[in-house]
């Protein structure tokens, strides 16, 4: 999921403004936040408080550590309620890996992320039902090719 989505999806930002921001980005060159915080559509603490914590936890206490791994679970989370299923299944089983590896099976956040996992694989298992009984959705679903990986 790209940052301007993820902004959408929090409610911090509308598609407009992120579609300007992409605009100024596309001439200007430099990361989407600084032209979004720039035009005045979020401020600099709530694009930090919005970002996903992965790469700030990853950063602090490497990969390895629980809140790490609960950063790419809340990510995962994320990128299924943004309609990203794949993505976020594969996000959810390195998560799994982390919390199993660091709490332990039993632990509630292990549980979350096999939780996690099977909604992602109900919401693949949906997409694919609807795109094999809808052809305007095969040529959508073709049309938009493979969803870039964050």
């Amino acid at each position: 999921m790209r940052i301007g989505e993820l902004l959408v999806v929090k409610g911090l930002v509308s598609p407009d403004e992120v579609e300007v921001a992409l605009e100024r980005q596309k001439r200007e060159g430099g990361p989407i936040g600084r032209h979004l915080i720039a035009m005045g559509a979020i401020s600099k603490q709530k694009l930090w408080e919005a970002l996903p914590g992965l790469q700030r936890w990853q950063g602090m206490h490497g990969p390895d550590h629980p809140n790490t791994h609960r950063a790419r679970y809340s990510y995962a989370r994320a990128l299924l309620a943004a309609g990203r299923p794949f993505e976020a299944s594969r996000h959810a089983q390195t998560a799994l890996a982390g919390y199993r590896a660091t709490v332990g099976e039993k632990h509630a956040w292990t549980q979350e992320a096999l939780e996690l996992i099977a909604e992602a694989k109900t919401a693949l298992a949906t997409r694919a039902s609807q795109v094999a009984d809808d052809p305007a959705a095969r040529v959508e679903t073709a049309a938009r090719g493979p969803q870039p990986v964050v």
